[in-house]
């Protein structure tokens, strides 16, 4: 036996778009995830690496990329938890807040990634570090479900319908 969830080319898009923003959401979550954890790991490795007698972490440079890497964080975590709001609650705002989202969580969790592997220099690119798994791992969350391109476009159509068929 079977249970139908649509039925009509309407209602099996509209159910189709409301579980690709859906799954948009999650994968947000699992990226802000990886993107701690790279952050985490070039931190530590800053703390630890020394070069002319002090940490590298002491550089503003490394400062900087660290920070950044926390700001980034912190707007797609706001951004998903606004879309899971949305998307517990059948909110029509679900597209244009997943949209946000996926956006904000691939640029958090590339940036990230990239990073990670700078900071910790030419060991994060071997064996000897788990940077590059970051990064392959941000790589392929990033067009999963499409683009940020596309994800862009979903969001100037949810956020302004009428001008959307401009872009």
């Amino acid at each position: 036996p079977a249970v139908a969830l649509a039925r009509g080319e309407a209602a099996v898009r509209a159910l189709l778009e409301s579980a690709r923003n859906r799954a948009a959401v999650y994968q947000a979550f699992e990226q802000i995830g990886g993107a701690e954890a790279a952050c985490s790991m070039a931190r530590d490795y800053a703390l630890t690496r020394y070069a002319f007698g002090r940490p590298i972490g002491g550089n503003q440079a490394i400062k900087h990329k660290l920070a950044e890497m926390m700001v980034r964080i912190e707007l797609a975590r706001s951004n998903a938890y606004f879309a899971a709001w949305a998307a517990a609650s059948d909110s029509p705002e679900l597209p244009a807040a997943a949209a946000a989202a996926r956006i904000s969580a691939v640029e958090a969790y590339e940036y990230a990634a990239e990073e990670c592997l700078q900071i910790h220099g030419g060991i994060g690119y071997t064996w000897e570090a788990d940077c590059h798994f970051h990064y392959k791992r941000a790589r392929v969350l990033s067009v999963a479900l499409g683009g940020t391109g596309e994800w862009s476009e979903r969001l100037i159509a949810a956020l302004d319908p009428a001008g959307a068929e401009s872009h």
